[in-house]
């Protein structure tokens, strides 16, 4: 199967990439090591994506339902009874950002590290979507500084919601 019908993307856009998204050649990486995907991975991963969305879905629609009640509710409450549902409804949206940020951070922390110790990316244990050109040396040590970096920054957003949720326990208190 070839290039034909597929558009080729060139420029600056493949120096970000370390040209992970270049199309294989016919010829041209003859010895080229791909790391292939998980079948079975794959579709518990997209399984696991719609029902994420569905779910999302589901509760969006069931939470105008119940702001409306809440905004019923509060609108003729005492400023205290505001004040602590307001205190509430803070810390815990902070906290609940901060979970799947501090998650991230961690998945992403042990790829990079994974990486830089096998010298490759992604790392032989790694289950991935779909097949991918595996990356050696240089351009692996360059991957896994920016995956661990990524990690690091996902880290420190958590921190910084459990901070603010901290602050907004303290301050509606």
């Amino acid at each position: 199967m070839g290039t034909a019908g597929k558009a080729v993307l060139t420029g600056c856009g493949s120096r970000l990439t370390d040209g992970m998204d270049n199309p294989a050649h016919a010829g041209s990486d003859a010895g080229m090591e791909i790391h292939r995907a998980d079948p079975s991975y794959r579709n518990r991963t997209l399984l696991l994506l719609a029902l994420t969305v569905l779910l999302c879905a589901v509760l969006l629609l069931l939470l105008n339902a119940w702001l409306g009640r809440v905004n019923g509710e509060l609108g003729n409450s005492d400023p205290d009874t505001v004040k602590r549902w307001l205190r509430g409804l803070l810390a815990g949206l902070g906290i609940a950002l901060a979970v799947p940020a501090a998650l991230l951070g961690s998945g992403l922390r042990r790829l990079g590290l994974a990486s830089r110790i096998e010298g490759r990316f992604p790392p032989e244990a790694w289950k991935t979507l779909r097949d991918v050109r595996v990356l050696r040396d240089a351009r692996a040590s360059r991957w896994a500084r920016r995956t661990e970096l990524a990690g690091l920054v996902a880290i420190a957003l958590a921190a910084l919601l459990l901070l603010w949720s901290g602050w907004a326990w303290w301050r509606f208190g």
